[in-house]
C-alpha cells in the first residue's frame, strides 16, 4: 500500500537534499504543473559542487531528468532541433498550469506555460522549451536513472 506521508520524489520539501551521480543537490523550490488529469513536478536545485542552480523534472511515468538553463540560444520550435552536434526530436508538447508551488519562484497559481520537450536520438539527453507569457526559456538536460533521497540539509533548519 502506498503511504502518502512517506517521503518520495513527489513530495520533497525546501531544505531536503538528493544525491545524483555523487553530487549533492539541495531543494530550493518546487512547482507542480497540471495538464488535464496528469501532473508533473519541477524542483529548483542548488548543486553544492558547482554552486549552480539546476532543475529536476519528475513525471508520473517515472521519467526523471536534470536540466540547466541555456542562455542566449534561440531555438526555433520545430519537429527537430540540432544542438552541440546532437539531433533532438519533438517528444511531447502541451500546455501546463501551475497547481501549487513553494520557495522562491517567479510564477503564480494558475499561471500557464506552453512547453515543447525534445529528446536526443540516443534517448539520453533532453531539451525543453517553455513559453511563459510570450517569453521563451530554453534548457538542456539528461535523463536520470537513479537518485538517492537524503534528509534535511544540515545548513537548513
Amino acid at each position: 500500500m502506498f503511504n502518502k506521508n512517506a517521503k518520495n520524489i513527489f513530495n520533497l520539501e525546501y531544505g531536503d537534499y538528493i544525491i545524483i551521480e555523487k553530487n549533492k543537490y539541495s531543494i530550493l523550490s518546487m512547482i507542480k504543473f497540471i495538464e488535464g488529469s496528469s501532473y508533473w513536478i519541477e524542483y529548483k536545485l542548488y548543486d553544492e559542487n558547482s554552486m549552480q542552480e539546476k532543475f529536476l523534472n519528475v513525471e508520473l511515468n517515472g521519467e526523471i531528468s536534470l536540466f540547466e538553463i541555456i542562455k542566449d540560444y534561440p531555438f526555433n520550435i520545430s519537429m527537430e532541433i540540432n544542438y552541440n552536434q546532437d539531433t533532438y526530436i519533438l517528444k511531447q508538447k502541451g500546455n501546463g498550469k501551475i497547481d501549487t508551488y513553494f520557495g522562491m519562484t517567479d510564477v503564480g497559481l494558475n499561471e500557464k506555460v506552453e512547453y515543447y520537450d525534445y529528446k536526443s536520438l540516443d534517448n539520453k539527453k533532453v531539451i525543453s522549451i517553455e513559453i511563459w507569457k510570450g517569453e521563451k526559456e530554453f534548457s538542456i538536460g539528461k535523463y536520470i536513472k537513479k537518485l538517492k533521497r537524503g534528509g534535511k540539509n544540515e545548513n537548513n533548519n
